[in-house]
């Protein structure tokens, strides 16, 4: 029993910060899910900055309009710091599991598509400007197992706008080039990872599935081409992997790649029924509807 007030059932979740249990609230008669940080400096001070913004974000939030995960309450446990959300159900990586990484629908993601950026524009409003850090598909949350009803959850390495104060954030496959090339990041790196996010999603692997950091520059590189030369110029670890071009300006990749140069055109199968021909036939899956989608994804 903790608090005196939950009875913890299972493990759900495990992760560096600790784990994640349900319990049964029995003042409220309904389920939740505990975060119990573990008892060192650093975790506690995470978690303490993850209390903060979840309850400013759920305050300025305080319809439940922007598909944010709620804290209920938060306490010290034997030391550790507990924190105690609404019980939600699977994430998107476990859907992604079930479908043998296939893939979702188009209809699918436009649904999840629209409440995530929903959740962004939350998030990147001028008297909130919060930046989530960790998008990717364990992070979103269904609300129901059989609804498409979502949410965001673990602002652990959530920072303000304007206080970032970490260089090394985001998992690697999601990660920003902002992060990548050592430059100043906003709010616009989880719009990045949720444009990989929505190809994942319908793919069922990820666009960017680096070993390393270099690996990864260099995969967006393939699929992208070079990034802006401001960007190389001003970010910290942009010379680590570009080096000016011998002739005619612009930057070159430092290591040399034989790797198949792809488009987001072929990684969808935007004229070949989908990823691998899955969806030939499919209503709602026209080359219009892939346009659509790998516009957006582009524009992202």
């Amino acid at each position: 029993m903790f608090n005196e007030r939950y009875l913890v059932s299972s493990v759900i979740g495990k992760g560096s910060f600790g784990q994640v249990v349900k319990a049964w609230d029995q003042h409220q008669s309904d389920y939740v899910a505990i975060k119990i940080i573990k008892s060192k400096k650093p975790f506690l001070q995470q978690a303490k900055s993850e209390i903060e913004l979840l309850q400013f974000l759920n305050q300025k939030d305080s319809m439940d309009q922007a598909c944010i995960v709620r804290l209920q309450e938060h306490f010290l446990f034997r030391g550790h710091q507990c924190l105690v959300f609404e019980m939600l159900s699977y994430n998107l990586y476990d859907l992604l599991r079930h479908t043998n990484f296939k893939g979702v629908s188009l209809n699918l993601i436009r649904k999840f598509g629209k409440q995530i950026l929903k959740a962004l524009c939350f998030l990147s409003l001028r008297d909130v400007a919060v930046i989530h850090c960790d998008l990717k598909p364990e992070n979103i949350l269904l609300r129901h197992p059989k609804r498409s009803a979502i949410k965001l959850i673990d602002f652990g390495s959530s920072c303000r706008e304007g206080q970032t104060v970490y260089s090394y954030i985001q998992s690697r496959f999601y990660r920003s080039p902002e992060v990548l090339l050592g430059c100043p990041y906003s709010t616009t790196i989880d719009m990045w990872s949720l444009g990989c996010i929505l190809v994942e999603m319908h793919t069922g692997e990820p666009l960017f599935s680096g070993q390393d950091e270099a690996d990864q520059v260099s995969k967006i590189h393939d699929l992208l081409g070079e990034p802006p030369a401001s960007m190389i110029q001003s970010g910290t670890k942009g010379s680590r992997y570009f080096c000016p071009k011998r002739e005619g300006g612009g930057y070159a990749l430092r290591t040399e790649r034989t790797s198949k140069q792809r488009s987001l055109n072929e990684i969808l199968g935007v004229e070949s029924g989908g990823p691998d021909g899955r969806q030939r036939n499919e209503p709602n899956h026209s080359i219009s509807d892939y346009l659509r989608l790998k516009d957006l994804v582009m524009k992202m």
